[in-house]
């Protein structure tokens, strides 16, 4: 009987062979899955993991895509909680002073970036320069506060202020 079948049966989480693995390590194995634990510890490394992930990412966008798109259409409550949640605090980060021309300044900036979507290939997107919703810091939905930028700098912001 193997190490493995032996270590199942005695209900033990690891196990060791003795025997290095594909990569060289000799460590402790995972019962349930025969991995060796040196290579588990490499595997979930942050700088490991975000490379992995960035790659994934890239290799599969459509699949991501549909991934998200099943989950909203599954999840309409929590979306419309979302959207509703991000709506009221915007509302409520909009002053009551601003003038007419200021408000319509405001609607210019989200027709500028419909119209820039729509013109190239990327997606535009406003950004609050300093966030609505932000860790340290919260802004304002005014005119200043606001500037169109393409879509992928405005999600890799987040909802960080960067000077």
């Amino acid at each position: 009987m193997g190490k493995r079948k032996e270590a199942i049966l005695q209900g033990l989480v690891t196990y060791f062979t003795g025997k290095p693995c594909k990569h060289g390590h000799v460590a402790n194995r995972r019962t349930v899955n025969g991995f060796c634990t040196a290579c588990e510890k490499v595997k979930n490394n942050s700088e490991f993991r975000q490379e992995y992930m960035a790659e994934y990412a890239s290799n599969n966008k459509e699949k991501i895509k549909e991934i998200a798109a099943r989950w909203v259409q599954n999840n309409k409550g929590k979306v419309n909680s979302f959207t509703a949640a991000r709506h009221t605090a915007k509302m409520k980060r909009q002053p009551t002073w601003l003038s007419k021309e200021q408000k319509q300044y405001i609607r210019c900036l989200y027709q500028l970036s419909a119209m820039r979507s729509r013109e190239s290939d990327i997606k535009w997107h406003v950004d609050h320069v300093v966030p609505l919703q932000g860790e340290n810091v919260s802004g304002l939905h005014v005119p200043w506060n606001l500037k169109v930028i393409p879509a992928a700098d405005n999600i890799k912001k987040t909802n960080k202020w960067q000077v």
